[in-house]
């Protein structure tokens, strides 16, 4: 019997310690992978339609800048030098017109102003900035939306953070990253718990990535258990009421006799 006792405490043991390390693989992340990382470096965003950029025009010729007024205009909302890149992938630039950009750099954008104004302008210095960009965040995360970032410098860590983390029930091994780029759109799947996702082409975000964490099992099994429930609901509430029904009646033919 003592045997029998001892041998069941083992396999309740062993059992638990499964279980838990089954959880803990589950849940924790870049369980697989550090030990080979390498640096990770980032790279200029290519521009895309919508993307808001300032653009200003200084010159090296003079201090007094009024020669390059013109170039500094009032843009949207009021500020200056500030664009939008249109459907068509362009900018309305000023002497030089409609000028194509997507899938330029800022850097590169920079030097193809610096060239096409140098003929308006002795000496120009040309500044490029992006304005920021935004990401959408949908399925088992604390606080899903578009999330909004100011640098291009923006990864896979830094939007999940900014979405409140993973939910408990948010599966770590399968997260779909969908982007667009010249009018194709590809999908990834990311398993966060290998920190290979660093050397991933899409570790970087871009301009409107779409993130997507997919539910867990445990989810679907509660949500179908719950639906089950409330089918079952009108069932058991018409047999407590026909149960009830029939004591009733049994009570009145007891009195009655």
């Amino acid at each position: 019997m003592k045997k029998l006792i001892a041998g069941l405490l083992v396999v309740g043991l062993l059992t638990g310690c499964y279980s838990t390390k089954k959880v803990a693989r589950s849940y924790q992340l870049f369980q697989t992978g550090l030990d080979s990382l390498g640096t990770f470096e980032y790279k200029e965003l290519k521009l895309k339609e919508g993307d808001n950029l300032t653009i200003q025009v200084y010159t090296l010729a003079s201090l007094s800048q009024e020669q390059v007024t013109v170039f500094n205009l009032q843009g949207n909302g009021g500020k200056v030098g500030l664009y939008t890149i249109n459907n068509l992938g362009e900018l309305d630039l000023p002497k030089i017109g409609r000028t194509k950009v997507v899938g330029l750099t800022c850097s590169q954008l920079r030097e193809k102003l610096k060239t096409d104004w140098s003929r308006f302008i002795k000496d120009p210095v040309v500044d490029v900035q992006m304005q920021g960009f935004s990401v959408n965040v949908l399925g088992e995360v604390k606080s899903p939306g578009v999330k909004l970032f100011k640098s291009e410098r923006a990864n896979l860590i830094d939007v999940i953070a900014s979405a409140g983390g993973l939910s408990d029930e948010g599966k770590r091994d399968d997260v779909l990253l969908v982007r667009e780029d010249s009018g194709r759109r590809t999908s990834y799947r990311i398993d966060l718990r290998d920190a290979k996702l660093y050397q991933s082409p899409v570790f970087q975000l871009q301009q409107n990535d779409m993130i997507y964490v997919g539910a867990s099992d445990r989810k679907f099994v509660a949500l179908r258990n719950s639906g089950l429930t409330q089918d079952l609901a009108p069932v058991t509430a018409i047999t407590s009421l026909l149960s009830f029904g029939l004591n009733v009646f049994a009570l009145i033919i007891a009195l009655s006799r």
